[in-house]
């Protein structure tokens, strides 16, 4: 089945790109609250303060499947040790929220993620193993990092966390974040390798989407 992100941007062409990404953001995009990022005022728009060197994608981009499905990156938390070494971005979507962990070159896979229950994780250290649905995970990293929010939609970890990442025997992964001010995050989901995704340059090719411009969004 050919994505309709892909069937929109043959029809469209260069010229339609941004009215057509617009559309797509009406749909998609999550509430603003008073406590989303600074960069909030800006949507989707790729700044200095929100673009990622080497990654994979930026905040705005869409992220296809060759499954078909479709994430739309509306915000995110960049994770940071002295420069960023991962990001987890959002995708907003009715019904079925996406998170994608990514990380800079020369890492070109990345998570694709849903959100779950966290609470079963709370208590301290991250366990260096974890039982989720009948399926084992070993902890292959524990990361403290600081952290920033940018878009919108992201979850709110104070100005730093502990991420911790596990693997198991397939391609099924989990990460679970700890923030500074004591709430924790967790995504279950698998690895995707290059050859299993395109990201479209939307934020970049359209010169940023600024959300609170868009007829039926509401900004407050």
């Amino acid at each position: 089945m050919v994505s309709l992100i892909f069937a929109g941007l043959i029809v469209v062409g260069a010229g339609g790109m941004a009215a057509w990404a617009a559309r797509l953001v009406m749909r998609r995009a999550p509430p603003r609250h008073e406590n989303d990022a600074e960069v909030t005022d800006r949507g989707g728009a790729i700044t200095e303060s929100t673009r990622l060197e080497g990654f994979p994608c930026q905040l705005g981009d869409v992220v296809m499947r060759i499954t078909g499905e479709e994430a739309w990156l509306a915000g995110g938390v960049v994770l940071s040790e002295e420069a960023p070494v991962a990001a987890l971005f959002v995708a907003p979507d009715r019904g079925r929220d996406i998170t994608l962990f990514v990380r800079p070159a020369p890492t070109e896979v990345l998570f694709w993620l849903e959100p779950i229950d966290a609470s079963i994780f709370v208590g301290g250290e991250p366990p260096t193993s974890i039982e989720h649905e009948g399926t084992r995970f070993e902890r292959v990293r524990r990361w403290p990092l600081a952290s920033r929010r940018i878009g919108v939609g992201a979850p709110d970890t104070g100005d730093s966390l502990i991420l911790a990442e596990y693997t198991s025997a397939g391609i099924e992964r989990l990460v679970v974040v700890t923030g500074s001010r004591g709430a924790s995050f967790a995504y279950h989901g698998v690895e995707l390798s290059p050859s299993s995704y395109e990201v479209i340059a939307l934020g970049r090719a359209t010169g940023g989407l600024d959300v609170g411009e868009i007829d039926g969004v509401d900004g407050s």
